[in-house]
């Protein structure tokens, strides 16, 4: 469990990094690539987080409070940035009829 959580830190920093370029981006190529990779790495994110709830569950109780609070606040940053996907994505499709 102590590796997935850093593992989940970096999967949200590259979704970061693609929601950048995807906002960035100048023609309907790269738009869908973006949109694409984000999606799959909210996917994979999504995994993660399905794991990470089943640990949670097996740490002791000392630990487990804390632990589900790390996992919420991850839950909370992919929420944020699905919407903000969502926002770029319905913003782009505007741009392009």
């Amino acid at each position: 469990m102590d590796s997935l959580f850093p593992q989940t830190s970096v999967v949200i920093r590259e979704i970061q990094n693609d929601l950048l370029a995807f906002e960035n981006s100048q023609d309907r190529e790269t738009d869908t690539n973006c949109s694409n990779h984000i999606n799959n790495q909210f996917q994979r994110l999504s995994e993660m987080c399905d794991r990470l709830d089943i640990l949670v569950n097996k740490e002791p109780v000392q630990r487990r409070a804390q632990s589900r609070q790390r996992l919420n606040e991850i839950k909370y940053d992919i929420r944020h940035y699905q919407v903000r996907s969502l926002f770029y994505t319905s913003r782009i499709n505007s741009r392009y009829p």
